[in-house]
């Protein structure tokens, strides 16, 4: 695990980022100070980069050039489709070549998102909202009628391909872009649209009948499903942010009880991806021993930051503290980043894949830490975690970051443009790092 085998100091120095000048050498022996901030006794530290030793303004520097200066312009060029509208993201990331045409509501509604999100806090080029609002055009015309899901796929043209209807992921996605969307263009309308898709699919969620694979092999009648709370809570947060609605609360907090007070497994304390449908454990062993750590993760990291907007400092200790312990537990101690899936926890079967988006996720729940309380253990983990991702995902010959691979990365893919994770990861953290210095490296305080 993260602090057993090494010195805080011999960590930095084996992990520092060559190069980047993320990690600055003349710091590392610095010590840190900690003192009780708050009455629920969440610690915050003096100086973020005094004690970590990050080079906020210059890793701010890579990440607006891994944005701006690379992965928009690729994007441009080989993603987005100008004329009709959407995002054509099955790319050959080598050789530029597109492998089809086809898009799905999953990946409108993250573009969606990601272009209005960077117009709103990055970049106001009238150019991202031109392509947010071809996506959002193109995809509102095929969106179901009657509250059903979205067809799995589509050609460039917008024809379903095939009949079979897709899953709660795409009518969420979609409202998550047409929230962000709403706020770049100062209509409320498209908020409100956003609300009724959610609360929708929330309303067919919540039917016995509903069914989902929680993995592919495994389909349940009627279950409770880690990865949809975590995708509701994220919108549910990210809408309150603009709007203090009474039904969204409601639905965020029900999130975060769910997530917490039942997924959370009381004897191997880590989150369960299913549960029955009155929020009962599984029966059934494998359901019952199976945890997709990487939303755990992910949903953790939600879980800290809707705790941040409410100001609830008892959330936020606890989440930090789940989070914390998921991550270690996803931790490959041999070859560095963290798992995805544990197959199960009794015999304490992974999955030995590593997929890229949740070392970002993982890194924005680090800076969420870092920002908030100065937590040593995020600024160890934040500086692992980027240190291994810009070895095994980051290659300057490939138009877009690799998505996934093998334990060790030695074998990869490299057949998809991903617009969503890595994007957001840089964004959000070229945003923090801003806060972070505009108070003087300090945390914010917002516990004290």
């Amino acid at each position: 695990m993260m602090n057993k085998e090494y010195s805080r100091r011999d960590f930095l120095r084996r992990n520092s980022i060559a190069g980047l000048g993320i990690i600055s050498a003349g710091t590392l022996g610095v010590s840190l100070i900690t003192t009780d901030a708050s009455a629920n006794g969440i610690e915050t530290t003096a100086e973020i980069s005094k004690i970590s030793g990050l080079n906020l303004k210059k890793l701010r520097q890579t990440y607006m050039e891994a944005l701006l200066g690379k992965f928009i312009p690729n994007m441009d060029s080989y993603v987005v489709d100008h004329e009709l509208g959407g995002f054509m993201c099955s790319i050959d990331i080598l050789s530029r070549k597109l492998i089809n045409t086809s898009k799905r509501a999953w990946f409108e509604g993250r573009g969606i998102w990601m272009y209005s999100f960077l117009y709103n806090n990055i970049e106001k080029k009238p150019r991202y909202l031109e392509i947010a609002t071809k996506s959002k055009d193109f995809i509102l015309k095929l969106l179901p009628k009657d509250g059903t899901y979205y067809i799995s796929s589509f050609s460039k043209e917008g024809v379903p391909v095939g009949d079979v209807e897709g899953d709660i992921y795409g009518n969420l996605f979609v409202a998550e872009g047409l929230a962000e969307y709403s706020k770049a263009v100062g209509d409320k309308r498209y908020f409100d649209q956003a609300k009724d898709i959610i609360l929708k699919a929330v309303e067919r969620y919540d039917r016995p009948e509903f069914t989902y694979a929680y993995k592919a092999e495994n389909r349940v009648a009627g279950p409770r499903i880690l990865g949809h709370w975590m995708i509701l809570l994220s919108l549910s947060t990210q809408m309150l942010r603009q709007y203090p609605d009474k039904e969204i609360r409601a639905l965020a907090d029900r999130c975060v009880d769910a997530i917490m007070n039942h997924h959370l497994n009381p004897e191997f304390k880590l989150l369960n991806e299913a549960l029955a449908h009155d929020l009962s454990p599984l029966t059934d062993p494998v359901a019952s021993q199976f945890g997709d750590i990487g939303h755990g993760c992910e949903t953790l990291a939600f879980v800290m930051n809707y705790a941040v907007l409410i100001k609830d400092a008892n959330l936020f200790k606890r989440a930090s503290a789940e989070f914390k312990r998921h991550v270690d537990v996803a931790w490959d101690d041999i070859y560095g980043g963290h798992f995805h899936v544990l197959e199960n926890v009794s015999t304490n079967t992974w999955t030995l894949n590593k997929l890229r988006w949740l070392q970002e996720e993982i890194l924005i729940g680090a800076l969420i830490l870092i920002e908030h309380t100065g937590d040593e253990w995020a600024l160890n983990c934040f500086a692992r975690t980027e240190a291994y991702v810009r070895e095994k995902y980051v290659r300057p010959e490939y138009a877009f970051i690799i998505d996934s691979g093998d334990r060790k990365m030695a074998k990869h893919t490299s057949v998809r443009a991903e617009h969503y994770h890595y994007p957001r990861q840089l964004m959000v953290s070229i945003l923090a790092i801003d806060r972070i210095l505009k108070r003087g490296e300090k945390p914010s305080g917002i516990f004290s």
